[in-house]
């Protein structure tokens, strides 16, 4: 019953304040939220700091993803963080489509989760994986898990890391 209330009242502000053009709108801020239950017995830290965007990311988050829900929303921004969980410190946004009379939310905070068991698309931090560039197979090391389409992998014999798509990179065992 909670959970509609506030949905009822987040639409009903948006159609109250609509505008000719988009508009994102500052639906409020919470202090947590998630659409998972927490355990109280683990140890959570934070993994990512402010996961979201300024207006402009805003509203291209909003027009691409159509979370019509404040679950789904809140679902897509966690998801997006590898080893995420729960979200602290948000805000909540939303903007109509007045061409199909929906409402799109986003939501972002500092994402919170358990870093150690993080793996992402089957991918962990320290994995071996192996990659074509022109037509030459190279080696390298995962060194962190970016976002739902990239991490980063440090190359054999390269010093620095570089970001690359997950779907062109495949696990090899040692």
């Amino acid at each position: 019953m909670k959970k509609h209330t506030i949905i009822l009242g987040i639409s009903s502000l948006i159609f109250l304040s609509s505008c000719k053009s988009i508009q994102v709108i500052d639906l409020g801020k919470l202090n947590m939220i998630s659409d998972r239950n927490i355990e109280t017995k683990m140890d959570y830290v934070l993994i990512k700091n402010y996961a979201g965007g300024d207006k402009k990311e805003i509203k291209k988050a909003l027009m691409r993803d159509k979370a019509t829900t404040l679950d789904m929303a809140v679902d897509i921004t966690v998801k997006n963080v590898a080893g995420g969980e729960f979200l602290k410190n948000v805000k909540v946004y939303g903007v109509k489509n007045k061409k199909k009379n929906e409402v799109y939310l986003f939501v972002e905070g500092d994402v919170w989760g358990l870093p150690e068991s993080a793996s992402f698309r089957g991918f962990k931090v320290g994995d071996i994986v192996q990659w074509k560039e022109v037509g030459i197979t190279k080696k390298g090391v995962i060194t962190g898990l970016t976002d739902a389409e990239k991490c980063m992998i440090k190359e054999e014999g390269k010093e620095n890391s570089q970001p690359m798509k997950y779907s062109s990179i495949v696990k090899v065992n040692n």
